[in-house]
């Protein structure tokens, strides 16, 4: 559960801006070195973790909710796959004899007794104009480090 980050996969942007299409564009120039990927995807993976714990914190009222999922929210270390680096944001632990993330994707998603409670669609929401300026901001040292 949680979803996969990716430096190359900037698809929630600030697209007034225009900073998806830059970073993509440099992206796609393929320069770009594996640990600024990796500082770019944990940049933005950091946002996310944070906009999640707060959703679940708050969407998911109820008199069952212990508060175990916002508290297992956790950004996995980045790593490079084929297409650039990556990190995955997952719930650790268990709760009421489950795992979190069961937990999380029930509430996520719903069941047939059980309306879904969106809480990782709106996280993405709330935090997809700072999650890619953190990302940009990365990419940026790194341009100034080696005057682009």
């Amino acid at each position: 559960m949680g979803g996969g980050i990716m430096a190359q996969d900037i698809e929630f942007g600030v697209t007034h801006v225009g900073l998806d299409e830059l970073i993509r564009d440099i992206m796609a120039a393929g320069d770009v070195p594996d640990e600024v990927q990796k500082n770019m995807v944990r940049a933005k993976a950091k946002i996310v973790e944070e906009a999640e714990v707060y959703t679940a914190g708050t969407m998911l009222v109820g008199p069952y909710y212990k508060g175990g999922v916002a508290r297992s929210v956790t950004a996995k270390k980045p790593v490079m796959r084929k297409n650039g680096a990556q990190v995955d944001i997952v719930f650790k632990g268990t709760q009421h004899g489950n795992r979190l993330g069961e937990i999380a994707f029930v509430n996520e998603h719903g069941k047939k007794s059980q309306p879904a409670r969106p809480f990782i669609k709106r996280a993405l929401e709330i935090s997809k104009d700072a999650a890619t300026a953190a990302a940009y901001k990365e990419m940026l040292v790194w341009l100034k480090d080696h005057n682009l």
